[in-house]
This record gives C-alpha cells, sequence and structure tokens, in this order.
C-alpha cells in the first residue's frame, strides 16, 4: 500500500469515527437530561437492544455459554435501574474481555454507515442518521459491569498492552 492510499485510509477512518461524534453526543444529553427514569429507559431502548444483543452475540462466539436474556429496564434498590442484562454459563479468562468489550462493536457499526469522506457536506439525512444512531451510540459505551467483567480476561489484556508497546517501538 503506497503513502497516499494510507493516508486517505486513515482520512476516512478519523473522519468516520468523527461523524460519529454529533450522534453520541446527542444521545448522552437525551440521557443526562430526561429527568424520568422510566421515560429515559424507554428513549434509549434501541441502545439497550443493541448493547445486550452484542453481548449475546459475542458470547454465543466465544464459548460465553449466554443462559439469560433481559432487555427490559427494572428498577432494583435506591433509585438504581437495570436497563438491561445478559447472563452467562461460560465466563473465563479467555474469553470475558470480548464478551465485556462487545458493546463498542456498535461503533464499528456506525463508522461503516458513515457517508464517503470526498465530496461530504452536512444535510438533512445527516440529522436523521445522527437522530437514529444517538440512542445506539450513547449505550455503546461497556458499563462498570461490562468492564469488571473485561478484567477477568487480564492476561489477554496485558498480551495486548504488550503488543501495543513493542509496535510503538
Amino acid at each position: 500500500m503506497r503513502d497516499s492510499e494510507l493516508a486517505l485510509t486513515a482520512d476516512a477512518f478519523i473522519f468516520a469515527l468523527a461523524y460519529q461524534v454529533p450522534p453520541w453526543l446527542l444521545g448522552l444529553l437525551l440521557k443526562l437530561l430526561t429527568p424520568h427514569p422510566v421515560a429515559r429507559a424507554v428513549l434509549v431502548l434501541p441502545g439497550t437492544f443493541v448493547h445486550e444483543t452484542l453481548h449475546l452475540i459475542v458470547g454465543l462466539i466465544v464459548n460465553g455459554k449466554p443462559v439469560s436474556v433481559s432487555l427490559w429496564p427494572r428498577k432494583v434498590n435506591h433509585g438504581q435501574w437495570i436497563l438491561g442484562a445478559v447472563g452467562f454459563a461460560n465466563l473465563r479468562w479467555y474469553n470475558a474481555v470480548f464478551i465485556g468489550l462487545a458493546p463498542l462493536l456498535a461503533v464499528a457499526g456506525a463508522m461503516l454507515l458513515a457517508p464517503p469522506l470526498g465530496g461530504w457536506s452536512l444535510g438533512l439525512e445527516d440529522v436523521k442518521r445522527w437522530a437514529i444512531a444517538s440512542p445506539i451510540l450513547a449505550m455503546c459505551m461497556p458499563s462498570a459491569t461490562d468492564l469488571k467483567l473485561a478484567l477477568k480476561s487480564w492476561p489477554i489484556l496485558c498480551a495486548g498492552v504488550a503488543v501495543v508497546v513493542w509496535r510503538m517501538h
């Protein structure tokens, strides 16, 4: 691959990632500024569906053995809500990182739907895309529980960091 092709690919990647910032911010505002927990849960339901579905699909692929799925929000205690959950019977050091971080795949999916870099200008079509993507991108970040789960794969995480550091030198 020539340097100019690599630069174009990097530019397209950065544009596709930057294109996700407005819907992500809109989704976060939607989550933060909706005062009633039930209304908030309903507004981000498409994002919850994608979040939990990605856990489920990745769990099936990496042998996590999903045993339960809940896509409906429920109050647990002291005003805390669980918006969705997937239970697994086989969370191990080798698959937990993939299952825990699976919701990040929503960002990759959204990036694939970004318009091409060349000749792009802001229009009504972008606003429509962002309105649809906002609740999904707002919920694509792994939860605290997801991150704790991913840490069960500390050997894989350490190896990944070592490879990145090695490649940088």
